[in-house]
């Protein structure tokens, strides 16, 4: 029989709602997981889900998920666990995947993301890494929360599929220079060359700058600088959007190669 919560004072209720803030989630090391799709995903993905809970109405539609320590939650409670206006009645935890042991190879592409801001851009870079391809996705230290909310939600599902390696420090990145890798930036310098003119074929981690500040000094200073045009009348691009543009330029070429 599972249990039933009927309280905001129940433990494992004031847990999963506490998962809320970046502070619980980084110092349990797990984060949540909302949706009956994106709960699905990760299961079938082989993650460490911890436990889940489902509203009175989605068990009645759906049932309990086998194999897994499940809880039910009452209707007018559940919304309070959720980052999401209209939630689906499922939630899961989930343990945050090590990434200490994660190789970086030379035959792959790797998109580094550099102080970005925005869960939403985060989640659209982390989507496009994995439907182009890319071996992973790093995150500066700085960087908006890759285990948020917002950012698993924009991913739709990809983040389950792709290698996330977060606080993936300036030094770290230019060891990666030495080993052979191209260091290519995002920049609006007046050295920065056309996209499309740059060679992604060699091994290669695309750097995308803070949304606002653009890319590191020190980045800057240890990499090369692309640029792509801008023919209207728009200031500059979204950072997910040059992101994936990007990205799949890096991808033509390989396979063209």
């Amino acid at each position: 029989m599972l249990e039933v919560i009927s309280t905001t004072k129940n433990k494992k209720y004031k847990y999963i709602k506490s998962l809320l803030q970046k502070k619980m989630r980084q110092s349990e090391g797990v984060y949540t997981v909302e949706g009956r799709k994106s709960v699905c995903d990760a299961i079938e993905s082989g993650c460490d889900i911890l436990l889940i809970a489902v509203s009175e109405s989605y068990f009645k539609e759906y049932g309990s998920n086998n194999g897994y320590e499940s809880i039910i939650v009452k209707d007018e409670l559940f919304g309070g666990l959720c980052d999401t206006k209209t939630p689906q009645g499922i939630i899961a935890v989930i343990g945050v995947p090590k990434t200490d042991n994660i190789s970086i190879s030379q035959d792959k592409l790797y998109v580094y993301c550099d102080n970005i801001q925005d869960p939403g851009n985060l989640g659209t870079i982390i989507r496009t890494a994995d439907a182009a391809g890319l071996g992973g996705v790093m995150l500066s230290e700085g960087c908006a929360d890759a285990y948020s909310p917002k950012t698993v939600r924009s991913s739709m599902g990809s983040f389950f599929n792709i290698d996330i390696i977060t606080d993936f420090s300036h030094d770290r990145l230019f060891s990666l220079k030495d080993k052979g890798f191209a260091l290519v930036s995002g920049a609006l310098t007046p050295d920065a060359k056309l996209y499309t003119n740059t060679d992604f074929t060699k091994p290669t981690v695309i750097i995308i700058g803070n949304e606002a500040n653009g890319v590191s000094e020190d980045i800057l200073n240890n990499s090369e600088h692309i640029i792509i045009p801008i023919y209207g009348k728009a200031e500059s691009l979204n950072a997910g959007v040059a992101a994936s543009i990007i990205m799949y330029e890096a991808v033509k070429q390989r396979r063209d190669n």
